[in-house]
Formats: structure tokens, sequence, C-alpha cells
């Protein structure tokens, strides 16, 4: 990009955040993808490194994700490194794993004022964020398609 990117969001406040994900036993299964309308999100690894998987957005933003469909021919898997930046727009499908154990990064996203603070943290929390954030989709390939989308390491 020759461009500086702001954060943008259409609702809630912009909110920068540390935190860490582990590599799960099945991390080269990626079955289910996250997509927002409302917001564009960043992240920046700080310790160790994440395998970040996009997908273009559907064509019809107002459509439910759960039932559009999924550009399998033009998803997508980037090695981003601790530095590095990666910015997600606006209705991007979007995963990511670990490539070793954990990776600690800094997430760029949308906030609501009644969400509470986040920390680095465990599966455990990233699941309270996910459910303190029901403006993010969380689409599940394999219950829809009956796919998944294999990394090969």
């Amino acid at each position: 990009m020759e461009h500086l990117v702001y954060p943008d969001t259409d609702d809630g406040r912009v909110a920068m955040e540390m935190l860490q994900v582990r590599r799960r036993p099945d991390a080269n299964q990626i079955a289910q993808l996250a997509i927002h309308f409302s917001y564009n999100q960043t992240f920046i690894p700080v310790q160790g490194s994440m395998v970040l998987v996009v997908a273009p957005a559907p064509d019809r933003p107002s459509a439910d994700p759960r039932t559009s469909a999924f550009d399998y021919d033009h998803a997508a898997a980037f090695v981003v490194e601790p530095g590095q930046v990666a910015f997600i727009d606006k209705g991007v499908w979007h995963s990511l794993v670990p490539v070793g154990v954990a990776c600690t990064f800094v997430n760029v996203t949308r906030k609501n004022a009644q969400e509470p603070a986040t920390e680095e943290g465990n599966e455990a929390h990233m699941e309270r964020i996910r459910a303190a954030r029901p403006y993010v989709e969380y689409v599940d390939l394999q219950a829809c398609d009956d796919r998944v989308l294999a990394l090969e390491w």
C-alpha cells in the first residue's frame, strides 16, 4: 500500500487490543471464518507469526453470510511476520492460525461501549470475545458446504 490506512467503523468505536491465539491440533483445517461489514480490521503480529486466510467479500453485503456463496477459488493464505501489518477490509472473509505454538498480535478492531477490556489470553478468552461481539459473523464452511480449507505446511 502506498498510503496510510485508518480504521473505519460504521458503529461502535475503534479499539486496539493485544491478543494471543494458540495453535490447535487441527490447525491445518480451516472450517470457520469471520466476516463483518461494519468495520475494517488490522492484525499486527508482535511475537510469533500467523497464517492469515482470506477470501473475497460476498457479492451482496446485505445477504446473510451463512447463505452467501463462499469463493473457494479465490481463497488465499499469507504468512504475516512480527512487525508486518495485515489490513482486512469490510466484508472480507478471514481467519488466522499461528505458525508456531502461539502468536501474540495487536488487533485494531471495533468495540461497542459496553464491551469489557480484553487482554492477552487463551481459547476460552477468545470465546468470550466472540460472545461479546455479535456484529461479527462466524460461518462454519463445513456446516454450510460440507467443505474445509486445508493448509499445507
